[in-house]
């Protein structure tokens, strides 16, 4: 492994390249990364790389917008690893042209987890953690969601707008695994002052009781910056988990369920980085007239 890691840092300063990697792929690729985060948090730190080659270690979804970001870059995949909701057969161009057609005058917010093409008949687009505060600052009545369906709970929950749901919206089947009976197991066992932190893409009766339904990236800055002496309880994917349990190990920080593990991060290994840097392999293309449309949607993120 060592040596692995050493001809990956070396074909980085070669080929002036960056590793960009979500923090739910497997641990051993955190170590390294020249970029480390949730959605929001690769986004704004990679608007400023300054590098030939962008290694995405994460769905090809998210690494076309890096690319939709940095088009004069070349930006890679070590693997092609699809999101199941982002590419579900719901979430079409046409089935979401139909849908906005039908309330015409009528803003579209989308999940950034969603086709890339269907981004751009979106009026905002909306991180994890971030569609309620974006919907809010919309500047009308009435909003349409397009994204995930236990998402759009919070929204509903949440929002003071008339919010019109696509009704087709996709459940992430990962965040789904989690029950009530995890949360109240940890209620039974856990002595003291629980904090159950959540993915606002798990169930609606967990995010009617969490104390913080939010991304990872809020979760990590609230655990890094707390005083308090809580018990957490993340309702979170394995690697972000494993990421806090790593970094703050005077903390006590527990994973509400052993089946919040996305596999579409799992497939990346520290041999696919190397074979890539090697190879600069799989280049991610996109079409460029969409992403000159993208252009303000990103830039308003």
């Amino acid at each position: 492994m060592k040596e692995v890691i050493q001809k990956i840092m070396e074909l980085k300063e070669e080929k002036n390249a960056v590793i960009v990697s979500h923090h739910y792929a497997p641990r051993e690729l955190h170590e390294i990364s020249d970029i480390l985060g949730d959605s929001r948090g690769v986004y704004e730190e990679v608007k400023n790389v300054d590098a030939d080659i962008i290694v995405a270690v994460m769905p090809y979804f998210f690494a076309e917008i890096i690319k939709a970001m940095h088009s004069n870059k070349k930006v890679i995949v070590p693997v092609i690893s699809e999101c199941p909701v982002a590419n579900n057969s719901a979430l079409s161009f046409d089935k979401i042209n139909e849908f906005k057609k039908k309330y015409p005058n009528i803003p579209l917010v989308c999940y950034t987890t969603s086709p890339f093409e269907v981004k751009i008949l979106a009026d905002a687009l909306a991180f994890p953690g971030e569609v309620v505060e974006v919907i809010e600052n919309i500047n009308s009545d009435k909003v349409l969601f397009v994204g995930e369906r236990n998402c759009s709970e919070e929204v509903l929950m949440k929002c003071t707008k008339e919010i019109i749901l696509y009704p087709q919206n996709p459940v992430c089947n990962v965040y789904s695994s989690a029950t009530i009976d995890d949360v109240n197991k940890f209620k039974d066992e856990c002595n003291g002052n629980l904090c159950l932190m959540v993915h606002p893409e798990c169930r609606k009766e967990i995010l009617e009781i969490a104390d913080y339904v939010c991304g990872t990236g809020e979760m990590h800055n609230l655990i890094k910056n707390a005083n308090d002496d809580c018990t957490y309880i993340l309702g979170v994917e394995e690697g972000f988990y494993q990421r806090v349990k790593g970094e703050f190990i005077d903390k006590k920080i527990h994973h509400l369920s052993p089946f919040l593990v996305c596999n579409a991060f799992k497939v990346f290994r520290l041999g696919d980085v190397l074979d890539s840097l090697t190879y600069l392999k799989e280049e991610v293309i996109i079409d460029n007239a969409i992403a000159k449309r993208m252009e303000k949607l990103l830039d308003n993120l």
